[in-house]
């Protein structure tokens, strides 16, 4: 039994449980009223005018001028998501958050714990959040993934929806095709040819023709229209922060090896950054020298991101203005927080999205033939001190080879 947890109107429910005065009032997240911009968010008062996601901001303000307009607050949504964290792991440690506001928890085997019900169990959930935040959560209750996620849209806002075993089926037949996932405007559009437009429609191909027509993809969208989702809850928790860090074999007074260290640094930090589809907002460099003396820094990024460039770039900035003791460097380190999932805004034709293809690439490399196969040049010097392997430097550290 799975439970599919969504926050209405995140962004712009959170601001109004953090400020009593917008409560009740239209409010829209994305930036303010004369910015060029589109609606990230907008509150269910404001959408009861027609505001929508993806609204120019311009078009939001003509339809609802007395809205209050908002750049957002990432500290606030942030804090929001984690105190979400730890209510729904009071409940199972079996959770996949798959963006701030978005989780799945997974109670298999549990079911008998909660003497209640699920319903019941469900509606305890809301009332924390709502209790600790001030914020309505949607909740559907189903056997997989699919199911539990589009039961908890059918009741918005604060509502709980609930598909018996066994009714997945009746559930899913008058739907669209476009409710589906894997099912975007081509294949929609490809399948109106044929006639397909409810998920019923769908079922009455059989899964030979649906493969035929869209391959691996095909098969999916079949066993989804018939209520059939293998896919797993991965336990996937947002981190406050990740942090490597690697004592010297020996002490050091060579800069370019301290540096190299803190560029490769940057490299595992931004890949197991990616690994986990998560970007941070800031960054800390440590210093410790042969004296046992420390020194810190930090500042946030520029942006958030998983770029490994992006993170040595504010680390040379935080060198710079460190000032170095005349010392030997005994230990080296870098801490990212602020993390966020890397889906809390989709970006078009920037250049963050060019350097994301990129990661894409050196990653899919590094996959295959190991993560020292493609590494940037000033990190080479480092085999003047370490050994070099398919998998990474040998550090002294050797957490670090993962």
């Amino acid at each position: 039994m799975i439970i599919h947890i969504d926050a209405d109107a995140f962004f712009a429910s959170v601001e109004q449980g953090f400020n009593p005065l917008l409560r009740n009032k239209p409010v829209i997240v994305g930036g303010t009223e004369n910015q060029r911009g589109v609606v990230h968010t907008a509150s269910y008062e404001a959408r009861a005018y027609g505001v929508s996601i993806g609204m120019p901001l311009i078009e939001a303000k003509r339809i609802c001028p007395h809205a209050v307009f908002m750049k957002g607050n990432y500290q606030h949504y942030h804090a929001a998501s984690l105190t979400m964290q730890r209510i729904y792991l009071q409940y199972t440690p079996q959770v996949e958050f798959t963006s701030l506001d978005d989780a799945y928890l997974n109670f298999y085997g549990a079911t008998h714990l909660y003497k209640s019900g699920m319903v019941a169990m469900a509606g305890d959930i809301q009332q924390a959040v709502r209790n600790s935040l001030g914020i309505g959560v949607s909740l559907g209750i189903g056997k997989n993934k699919l199911i539990a996620r589009i039961a908890s849209g059918k009741n918005k806002p604060n509502g709980i929806a609930y598909v018996p075993a066994g009714e997945e089926r009746d559930f899913l037949q008058t739907l669209s095709v476009r409710e589906l996932p894997g099912i975007g405007r081509v294949a929609a559009a490809r399948l109106a040819e044929l006639g397909v437009f409810t998920v019923k429609d769908l079922t009455a191909l059989s899964k030979p023709v649906m493969e035929k027509l869209f391959g691996v993809n095909g098969a999916r969208m079949w066993d989804f229209a018939n209520g059939v989702d293998h896919r797993e809850v991965k336990v996937r928790i947002l981190p406050t922060q990740i942090s490597r860090e690697t004592t010297f074999e020996e002490d050091l007074t060579d800069r370019s090896i301290i540096l190299a260290t803190l560029q490769y640094l940057s490299e595992r930090i931004a890949a197991k950054l990616r690994e986990n589809a998560q970007r941070a907002r800031k960054l800390e460099v440590k210093i410790r020298y042969s004296d046992f003396t420390s020194q810190k820094m930090a500042q946030p990024l520029h942006q958030p991101g998983a770029n490994a460039n992006l993170l040595y770039a504010t680390v040379e900035e935080i060198i710079t203005r460190l000032p170095f003791k005349r010392l030997r460097v005994r230990h080296v380190g870098i801490k990212v927080s602020g993390i966020e999932w890397d889906n809390l805004q989709l970006q078009m034709f920037n250049e963050e999205t060019r350097m994301e293809m990129l990661d894409t690439v050196v990653d899919e490399i590094r996959q295959r033939f190991g993560f020292t196969s493609i590494l940037p040049a000033d990190t080479l010097v480092l085999q003047s001190k370490y050994r070099m392997e398919k998998n990474g430097f040998v550090l002294h550290s050797p957490a670090l080879t993962k």
